[in-house]
C-alpha cells in the first residue's frame, strides 16, 4: 500500500517553481481554463447543477446533438457514441473544477489533453477560428501535464504534507 501511495505522490507533486510571480503566472491560466471549461463550455453539452434550465439537460445527461457529433467522428467513436460523449462532457465539467483547484492536476490534464486532441483531429475544420479554444485548452493541458499545479494548488499542499 505504501508503494502505491508513494507512486501517486510522485505523480501529483508539481514541478518546483520558486518565487511568487512565476507561481502566479502558473495559477492564472489554470483558473481561467478551469472556469471556462466548467462554466462556459461544459454546460452546453453536459448536465451539471449550473447548466441553464433552458437547455433541458438533467444532471449528468449529455446533449443529443453532442452524441450525434461524436458519432460523426467515425470508428471507434460510432460504436459507443454516448459513452464517449459522456466521458468528454464529464472531463470538461468536472476536470475543469479539478484543474482550477490544482487537485490531481497532471492526471486531469492528461484527460483534458486527450479530449481536446481527439476534438482537434476528428472535428471538421471550417474557415473560422472556432477550433481556437479547443487548441488553447489542448496547449494548457499539455503545460499542466508536465509542470503540475505549481505552489498555488492543492497538489502542492498534499505533496508537502507530513505523512
Amino acid at each position: 500500500m505504501t508503494y502505491v501511495f508513494h507512486q501517486f505522490k510522485r505523480i501529483i507533486t508539481p514541478f518546483r517553481v520558486e518565487g511568487f510571480f512565476p507561481n502566479m503566472l502558473m495559477l492564472i491560466p489554470r483558473l481561467i481554463a478551469g472556469f471556462l471549461l466548467t462554466f462556459v463550455y461544459a454546460p452546453e453539452v453536459f448536465g451539471t447543477p449550473w447548466t441553464p434550465k433552458a437547455l433541458g439537460l438533467k444532471f449528468l445527461e449529455v446533449a443529443d446533438w453532442f452524441v450525434l457529433a461524436v458519432t460523426d467522428f467515425g470508428t471507434p467513436f460510432d460504436l459507443m457514441p454516448h459513452a464517449f460523449a459522456w466521458s468528454a462532457g464529464f472531463t470538461e465539467a468536472f476536470g475543469g473544477i479539478l484543474l482550477a483547484l490544482g487537485l490531481n492536476t497532471r492526471i486531469t490534464s492528461f484527460f483534458i489533453t486527450c479530449v481536446m486532441a481527439i476534438t482537434i483531429y476528428f472535428s471538421e475544420w471550417d474557415d473560422t477560428w472556432s477550433i481556437l479554444p479547443t487548441f488553447l485548452f489542448f496547449c494548457i493541458g499539455l503545460f499542466y501535464l508536465g509542470f503540475g499545479s505549481g505552489k498555488f494548488g492543492l497538489d502542492y499542499w498534499f505533496a508537502n504534507r507530513k505523512s
